[in-house]
């Protein structure tokens, strides 16, 4: 029993101290996230506010709840229900990043405002976001995957494979370190100038690898294809009709354009993936696919292009 009682102390004061150090990093990530914010207020005219918001040492995650974002007029713009970030470091790039918002709605006032021709269904739409980022210091590799989810509507995924991305992780670093000593101060010529050449050098170096876009029907995809032709009046038979024309005359590889025709008639779902050559820069990889347009055969065998359309 004496042996129970002290594991139970021992386990309490363990959570004690876990419960302590979130508290304190949550007070410390406040101030940092209040002084983000109200440097957003100064640069974009727009306040954001939220509920609550919480730190966990372990998880090394921050979470912010009930965020409403207001405009010049004062009036809500937006609500965000939850907003996590986890992995990020102010001093260098971490091995994992993540970004995730959930139910992103814009608010009733916002709607009113829209224009006639606007898109109702997909403004008034619930979005989800998710964007991870893996990066191995040692081998400079990294993979970016980005995911935005209209609710009930349509979801989109982006993919995307770096190998020596090590330049443009510690540009991006530099340029977020520079941001943040200006402050709210607007950066001079000379300054964005060196951000550009900063930035340009760190791309001649990356090599991309692989890419990957989906675009998937979550339900109601049809009917918000239906309302924009509509209001170009347009049918949905008649655009199908108009690729399918363009399609004939169009450089593209018949996979490619195979694909295309399947998603434009049964509009569920569209996959289009490239694998890129090992050890070319992005710049050497665009003057090859310069010299091969016209040849899309030719140019789909070079990227390894695969498309799928249903």
């Amino acid at each position: 029993m004496k042996k129970l009682a002290i594991v139970a102390v021992v386990v309490a004061a363990a959570i004690g101290g876990v419960s302590y150090a979130n508290h304190a990093l949550t007070q410390e990530v406040k101030v940092e996230v209040d002084r983000q914010l109200a440097l957003m207020n100064q640069q974009m005219g727009m306040t954001a506010s939220y509920e609550d918001i919480s730190a966990s040492v372990f998880g090394q995650s921050v979470e912010i709840s009930n965020m409403v974002i207001t405009g010049f007029d004062q009036q809500a713009v937006a609500n965000i229900a939850s907003i996590e970030v986890s992995g990020y470091e102010t001093d260098k790039i971490a091995p994992r990043t993540e970004l995730t918002i959930k139910n992103f709605t814009f608010s009733e006032h916002f709607l009113a405002q829209l224009p006639p021709d606007a898109n109702n269904n997909l403004a008034s739409a619930s979005y989800d976001l998710h964007t991870l980022m893996n990066y191995d210091e040692k081998s400079g590799d990294s993979d970016i995957a980005f995911d935005l989810n209209a609710n009930k509507i349509v979801a989109l995924k982006f993919n995307l494979g770096l190998a020596k991305s090590t330049a443009l992780m510690n540009a991006s670093l530099a340029l977020s370190k520079m941001q943040q000593e200006l402050g709210a101060q607007q950066p001079t010529l000379e300054q964005q100038l060196q951000q550009q050449t900063i930035m340009m050098e760190a791309l001649s170096e990356l090599e991309p690898r692989s890419i990957e876009i989906a675009l998937n029907n979550e339900g109601e995809f049809k009917a918000l294809v239906e309302q924009a032709l509509e209001k170009q009046g347009m049918t949905l038979e008649q655009m199908q009709q108009m690729v399918d024309m363009q399609l004939q005359q169009a450089p593209v590889s018949e996979e490619l354009g195979e694909a295309i025709k399947n998603f434009t008639q049964g509009l569920g779902s569209l996959t289009v993936s490239a694998s890129l050559p090992e050890g070319q820069t992005m710049t050497e990889i665009n003057q090859q696919i310069f010299t091969l347009m016209g040849q899309p055969e030719e140019l789909a065998e070079f990227i390894n292009l695969k498309a799928k359309g249903e």
